[in-house]
């Protein structure tokens, strides 16, 4: 191979790293939604989130449960970073202003919920 086409090649992938390098920086949500709030949002945010659902959801068949989260997935999507920013702040103020024993119980059942998702039973909510 000529020297020419291996500095050419070689500026190219250069280029095509940068660029990658400036997409991943920018830290945008997954582009379907999946998995965004969880790389965004602390364990103990989301385990706020995680009550809230349960609240809201209580009574709700799958189908209707299901939904819910993918409305609550397209409003994050839709928030701009300030008002992302201000529920993450909202989400950790609650989670600090509860009680020791409150936050224990909810800890409590997402693992329960968690191991028995990983038992092959259960909905996720």
């Amino acid at each position: 191979m000529k020297l020419s086409r291996i500095v050419f090649t070689a500026a190219l992938l250069l280029a095509s790293a940068v660029t990658l390098e400036g997409a991943m920086a920018a830290d945008p949500p997954a582009s379907d939604g999946r998995g965004a709030m969880r790389g965004y949002f602390s364990p103990e945010e989301r385990l706020m989130l995680f009550a809230d659902s349960s609240k809201a959801t209580a009574g709700m068949t799958d189908d209707q449960k299901h939904a819910y989260r993918d409305q609550r997935r397209a409003q994050f999507m839709a928030m701009s970073e300030a008002d992302r920013a201000k529920m993450k702040a909202d989400l950790a103020a609650r989670w600090a202003a509860l009680p020791a024993d409150q936050k224990a119980a909810l800890t409590a059942q997402m693992e329960a919920r968690r191991a028995a998702r990983a038992n092959g039973g259960g909905t996720g909510q």
